[in-house]
């Protein structure tokens, strides 16, 4: 099958007009037509039908099917050149979320520089949320990612590491200041201050409302943990953060969290489902697999 043949069959799809995809991609209208025709033997099926009295172009059941196949086809094709275009380059492409890279990856980060590894890495620092998409997308090849439940996503294989627990973050002038844990429901009338859906706090967040029965508002979310503790500290709202990362320096009080939920950051090395690493990226997931997830 030519993948030329599916892509004018996907555009004629979206433009019901032979002209208009001979002019997409600057072919003559009966190249596209028998590109069609191809296809049409290749599946033996009618895929595209003429309605001459309406002058229109109709997609058969079996042409929606092709259509809907060619869109996963492309995105695979997408993806296998991006990760034989990163066999091309000597730098491992990895993503690691601020969190972790500050938490727990600097426990390992002096054995890495030692044995070589450091200084290969690519690293794509931003949210979990983020990085699994970009790891989804061939944009990276290897993550370690957070979250909020054991990391489950069909096309991902995850290698768990550990676990650590969500707390409240609040001012020292809150009401609850003087507690050292709560009841989520306690926190119904609150406002909050969120990080944006590139963490994996907000999923958190909406599974401790749901536990609890609440509907607190996230008054604001920002990309940046210090400024959402920097906005607790000054009373303008409560937090949820990883326990791990809120320290005594900065400012707030830190409230365990009393709720059976089974909800907690959850830490794992991840790579796409198929994915072949090289010798040296199988012996950096041998080296992070390593790394101790326990309270710093």
């Amino acid at each position: 099958m030519n993948t030329r043949d599916l892509a004018y069959f996907r555009a004629l799809v979206e433009h019901k007009n032979y002209t208009l995809v001979a002019q997409q991609f600057e072919v003559s209208q009966p190249a596209v037509t028998q590109a069609v025709h191809r296809l049409e033997k290749e599946f033996q099926a009618k895929l595209v039908a003429q309605d001459r009295s309406h002058q229109r172009t109709e997609i058969t059941r079996a042409g929606q099917l092709l259509y809907k196949n060619a869109q996963l086809i492309q995105q695979n094709i997408d993806l296998a050149h991006r990760e034989i275009d990163s066999t091309k380059k000597p730098k491992i492409r990895f993503g690691l979320p601020p969190i972790i890279g500050t938490m727990y990856f600097t426990n390992i980060a002096g054995e890495l520089l030692n044995k070589g590894f450091l200084p290969q890495l690519a690293i794509t620092e931003t949210g979990s949320g983020e990085l699994l998409t970009l790891l989804e997308h061939g944009d990276i090849d290897i993550a370690l990612l957070g979250s909020y439940k054991p990391l489950a996503v069909p096309g991902i294989t995850a290698i768990h590491l550990g676990s650590r627990p969500f707390c409240v973050i609040v001012s020292p002038q809150h009401r609850l200041a003087d507690r050292s844990s709560i009841d989520f429901k306690e926190l119904a009338n609150d406002k909050f201050i969120g990080l944006t859906g590139k963490f994996v706090h907000p999923g958190a967040f909406r599974a401790y409302c749901e536990y609890a029965g609440i509907n607190p508002p996230i008054i604001y979310s920002t990309p940046d943990i210090s400024w959402e503790k920097g906005l607790v500290h000054a009373n303008l709202g409560v937090g949820l953060l990883v326990r791990d990362i809120v320290n005594s320096d900065d400012g707030v009080v830190r409230l365990a969290i009393n709720d059976p939920l089974p909800t907690s950051f959850n830490v794992s090395v991840a790579m796409r489902t198929g994915y072949v690493p090289t010798e040296t990226e199988q012996q950096l997931i041998e080296e992070l697999v390593k790394m101790d997830i326990t309270a710093q």
